[in-house]
């Protein structure tokens, strides 16, 4: 049975983390997670947080699959804003975040990208030349071509060992299975 790492991020959208590992276990995959700070309180097998940054890009040769469930977090810090509230801390290791993401792509293994992670990911030019759905925003779809990625207004898009979702808790499960498995 493949192996799949579902980098957690933030919780605050709590519904994305659980969607996602549905989904991943019913495409056949033993679904692991990872956590990089304490403010995400959950079971967790993989903690990021005390991991040296060769360590966690190491993960890549574990696992088959990462998956990123970004949250809040990871949605203000690629659009460069501040939070609207004091008591969020965007606390994100960027380091070890790129590190074990630029592993994963480069190996060839799939990258799971919902909501504004493909904003991320066309930010550190992952999705160049490449057809990319994002959250449904003005920012983040003008970030994904403005990094030379192909907006496809579409709620799952496939291209070579990336798939993005555009709202991974919108989508039906047959809808990101079907694309899903053309990928592996």
């Amino acid at each position: 049975m493949p192996n799949a790492l579902i980098y957690v991020i933030d919780m605050a959208k709590r519904e994305e983390y659980s969607v996602l590992k549905n989904f991943l276990a019913k495409a056949g995959y033993d679904v692991r997670t990872a956590i990089g700070s304490r403010d995400t309180n959950m079971n967790y097998d993989v903690d990021l947080m005390d991991m040296p940054r060769d360590e966690a890009a190491e993960l890549a040769e574990k696992f088959d699959l990462l998956a990123l469930a970004g949250g809040y977090k990871i949605y203000y810090y690629v659009l460069r804003k501040k939070p609207p509230l004091k008591i969020w801390d965007l606390n994100i290791d960027v380091d070890k975040l790129n590190a074990l993401v630029e592993q994963f792509f480069k190996s060839g293994k799939l990258l799971v990208a919902p909501l504004a992670v493909p904003g991320h990911l066309a930010q550190l030019g992952f999705l160049k030349g490449r057809d990319a759905t994002v959250y449904p925003t003005t920012e983040l779809v003008r970030i994904l071509k403005d990094n030379g990625a192909r907006f496809v207004n579409r709620q799952v898009v496939r291209d070579k060992n990336v798939i993005t979702v555009k709202d991974v808790t919108a989508v039906g499960e047959k809808e990101f299975l079907s694309v899903f498995r053309e990928a592996t």
